[in-house]
């Protein structure tokens, strides 16, 4: 059976948890991690581990890295080893601005048999994969509008001396960091968006980076949606309410390590005053497990071993995430300058 030699780079919470799902796929052979805070180089049953990840990076049997770094160096490292011709699944953000990414992309065209994906994990919930199944079938008309929420109630894991408070290495807050990933399912619904209005604050953790974005998008369409990505939600939230024409669906709650943003469910309120909804009811759809990592981590073995087309979290959805983030940014005139 054919195998993926695999690494992780970086081996904080989020490389942990690929590690998790790496070893439960028979496909990928798990045989090198690198955390610059080892305090040496050591080995633990057949897993390297090192303190420079350049030491993988020169590994020629290595064939695929999971690279779980800071914003400031994810762009340059996953570089690194495309040049090396070594498959790369990066997680989110692809890198500060969209200029890095940029970056990436034309390293990627030089290197066009590697494969090159994002994690962009949300659009493996199954709640979101559900909400895309009724919207690809217009199954409840058009979309009208989208209202979404996606808070937590910090920005950094320790203090103001940790890489995200600063935006020199972080690129920016807790839009960049977090709502993301509403933006990258708002256009998962509903494509491209070209008008921007927005506020952007850090009034209240006074950070180098935002705390709260506020932002009102429109497409060609006449779609609007709003979002507010924020720091300051001291109770977790993610909420998603999509006005169908015949219906409202309300996404509420999102499965995560820390089960901190409650039960994941999807409910839908048929529009009462139209006569082919009158006899129908609320539907209500709950979700338990959160097979949204497994599902990631084994496509990328599919995608590498099969030689296909990354489809979902590819450069250029990272790219057009990024933009949007940086429009938002740059919407709001007082915060661009800054």
């Amino acid at each position: 059976m054919k195998k993926i030699t695999t690494a992780i780079i970086g081996f904080g919470v989020v490389g942990k948890r690929r590690m998790k799902f790496i070893k439960k796929n028979k496909f990928y052979d798990l045989i090198s991690i690198s955390d610059i805070r080892f305090k040496k180089n050591f080995k633990k049953g057949k897993i390297s581990y090192f303190k420079n990840y350049k030491e993988i990076l020169n590994d020629k049997h290595i064939k695929a890295v999971f690279i779980t770094l800071p914003n400031y160096l994810a762009a340059k490292v996953t570089k690194e080893f495309l040049n090396k011709k070594i498959n790369v699944f990066c997680e989110k953000p692809p890198g500060k601005n969209p200029e890095e990414l940029k970056s990436v992309i034309n390293t990627e065209k030089k290197n066009r048999n590697i494969k090159l994906k994002y994690g962009f994990n949300h659009r493996y919930h199954d709640s979101i994969k559900l909400a895309k199944k009724y919207i690809d079938q217009n199954y409840f008309g058009k979309i009208i509008n989208i209202r979404s929420v996606y808070g937590k109630s910090k920005i950094i894991t320790f203090n103001k001396n940790d890489w995200r408070a600063k935006r020199k290495f972080a690129g920016g807050g807790i839009l960049l960091d977090q709502g993301i990933h509403l933006l990258d399912l708002l256009t998962y619904f509903v494509g491209n968006f070209q008008f921007y209005k927005s506020f952007i604050s850090n009034n209240f953790w006074k950070y180098d980076v935002e705390d709260n974005a506020f932002a009102l998008m429109k497409n060609k369409k006449g779609v609007i949606a709003s979002i507010h990505s924020t720091a300051t939600q001291w109770q977790h939230k993610f909420m998603m309410e999509i006005i169908f024409e015949k219906c409202l669906m309300v996404l509420s709650g999102i499965l995560s390590g820390t089960k901190s943003y409650g039960k994941e469910s999807l409910i839908i309120f048929p529009r009462k005053d139209l006569d082919i909804n009158k006899n129908k009811k609320t539907k209500k759809f709950f979700f338990n497990k959160d097979n949204s990592w497994k599902n990631e981590v084994d496509e990328f073995a599919d995608i590498i071993l099969k030689n296909r087309t990354v489809k979902t979290g590819n450069s250029n959805q990272a790219l057009q995430v990024m933009n949007m983030v940086y429009k938002i940014y740059q919407n709001d005139k007082s915060w661009k300058f800054r």
